[in-house]
């Protein structure tokens, strides 16, 4: 079957998977363990990424033309494994639900102070369904429109900001030494993980070239990740700390004269986009393993009635910016390594066991 996305449109929906909501809350992580070598703890996004691909590659390579829900109904068999995928599937819900909660508190805090959370989330929620719906292969083409505009805007509003760096707050380097890196390079862990969402893929990518594209989607994302840090520490630099979205702050020093400022809404119109484009991904994602876990032909049954639960996860689960914030810095790596890590290798291991006894009775 030809795949439904091309690879520039796997790359830009791979990259956008991360730096849909990274972009807000990526440079606020670091930034509460390290401000001076920030940059250096976002080379260490590389590292997790690659584990992840690392993960993906084997899981691919031991079930192949499954998704992830069907390979571990193979490997675990129908109750232990359903039970495995069934934990997938609740924590691509709670990420999806997290997203959902993310541009909602964005929205509230730049241009939308008096609207109710539940207007905002349900707004947002309902093109996201519909796009969803139409099939992976809209997604792909809005991931493909997007990206160059993103990346024009990006452009210029760093060239623009760069007449207010200081590079003295670089200096001095590994002042603290490298125990507030490494663990701001933990929290970076919550982001890469989000890659396995594309073991879900299985007709619509081309199988035959996921980790390299992978791998230049995680090349893409830690070269981004070094300039912003370099260009937030050289900006803001000790205020970062307590800034909670770092770049939007940086735009907000943009000022030419009294002709050019408010640059910030470009800014906010490119981060609600790219969040339609990560969280229109997560939930494909969502509602194909709601099918597959259910036994379904299609998956669009299941678009609607998930919107709806994930808007309403949105609001009871995640109360206000401080307990969301407080679950990606101190909580989440933990679940994300277990969901990431522990149990797709423990489905390839058993899947390699039961592969070596068949060929032993045989």
């Amino acid at each position: 079957m030809h795949p439904q996305l091309s690879r520039v449109q796997f790359v830009f929906l791979s990259t956008w998977l991360i730096l849909g909501t990274g972009i807000l809350t990526m440079p606020f992580a670091i930034g509460q363990f390290v401000v001076h070598d920030a940059w250096i703890a976002a080379l260490l996004f590389a590292f997790g990424g690659v584990v992840v691909t690392g993960v993906i590659a084997l899981f691919r390579r031991m079930f192949p033309g499954q998704s992830l829900v069907e390979g571990y109904h193979m490997a675990f068999g129908p109750i232990v494994g359903r039970v495995a995928s069934l934990w997938f599937l609740y924590m691509t819900f709670l990420t999806e639900c997290f997203v959902l909660r993310e541009v909602s508190l964005f929205l509230n805090i730049t241009v939308l102070p008096a609207t109710p959370n539940y207007v905002v989330t349900a707004v947002f929620m309902i093109p996201v369904a519909y796009a969803v719906y139409l099939g992976a292969e809209v997604v792909g083409r809005v991931g493909e429109i997007i990206t160059p505009l993103g990346i024009g805007i990006t452009l210029i509003l760093f060239l623009l900001s760069v007449q207010h760096a200081n590079p003295s707050h670089l200096h001095p380097v590994l002042a603290d030494g490298w125990k507030p890196i490494l663990q701001a390079g933990v929290v970076l862990w919550v982001y890469a993980w989000e890659f396995l969402f594309v073991l879900q893929l299985r007709e619509e990518v081309q199988q035959q070239r996921l980790v390299k594209d992978l791998l230049i989607t995680i090349l893409i994302i830690t070269l981004a990740g070094v300039v912003a840090e370099l260009t937030i520490t050289m900006i803001l630099g000790p205020s970062v700390t307590y800034s909670i979205y770092p770049i939007l702050e940086v735009v907000r020093t943009i000022r030419i004269g009294d002709f050019l400022e408010r640059l910030d809404t470009f800014y906010v119109m490119g981060v609600i986009t790219t969040i339609f484009v990560k969280l229109s991904l997560i939930h494909y994602i969502f509602t194909t393993g709601l099918s597959h876990w259910f036994g379904l032909r299609h998956y669009r049954p299941t678009v609607w009635s998930g919107a709806a639960v994930v808007w309403t996860g949105s609001l009871f689960l995640i109360h206000n910016s401080v307990s969301l914030m407080n679950f990606i810095l101190y909580t989440a790596w933990g679940y994300f390594t277990f969901t990431a890590m522990v149990i797709p290798l423990l489905a390839v291991v058993v899947q390699w066991w039961r592969q070596r006894r068949g060929l032993h009775q045989q």
